[in-house]
């Protein structure tokens, strides 16, 4: 070649080709992969396996979560039927009762679980804040269902239901537990929808 190159076309070996000086490791030593910065969900899942294998037995409630299983304070207590039929979605109602019962069977199933707790607190504090930054207005505003409907799903469900599923342990149905999270929040008068 006239320009100084060299050229490897049409070479076969079991190792290695290069021009120029090598040494056994050069070509591994200098590459990094890029490092995969994990969510935070991500580390709660793998660290909730842990404890469970670890202990079983865990029996602290934190006050994260406590915030979303009581109902709130001072709040007329009406059961989700009322809450549906207030809001026109009585035709949803079946369906809520079951993903809330679900909810309420998994929290109970996992309260002495510090892991656990911190990811569903954590994941019904972005329900609950999604709701009232893009939801509620709305719902005071009087938008038609069609519109709620479609905002619950955009920055509640969809976003969520991401987050669940890029995380490695969880093995659940992400979006009956996100949709079980708004459901739960409502029943316990957490979210709004009249």
């Amino acid at each position: 070649m006239s320009d100084g190159g060299v050229s490897q076309s049409g070479n076969t070996a079991d190792g290695a080709i290069v021009a120029g000086d090598y040494a056994e490791g050069d070509l591994t030593k200098h590459y990094h992969a890029p490092a995969v910065r994990e969510s935070a969900l991500s580390r709660l899942f793998r660290r909730l396996a842990t404890e469970v294998c670890d202990d079983p037995g865990l029996s602290r409630y934190i006050s994260a979560l406590e915030i979303y299983t009581r109902n709130v304070e001072d709040e007329t207590v009406i059961g989700l039927e009322q809450k549906f039929e207030r809001s026109d979605r009585l035709d949803q109602l079946e369906i809520a009762m079951r993903y809330k019962e679900a909810m309420y069977a998994e929290l109970r199933r996992n309260m002495f679980s510090k892991t656990f707790q911190t990811i569903y607190a954590t994941l019904m504090a972005k329900v609950f804040e999604e709701f009232e930054t893009w939801v509620r207005p709305e719902i005071v505003a009087g938008q038609p269902r069609v519109v709620i409907d479609r905002l619950v799903n955009s920055h509640i469900i969809k976003p969520i239901v991401h987050e669940l599923e890029e995380c490695e342990d969880f093995d659940g149905v992400a979006i009956a537990t996100v949709r079980g999270m708004v459901y739960f929040l409502t029943g316990n008068c957490h979210l709004v929808w009249h």
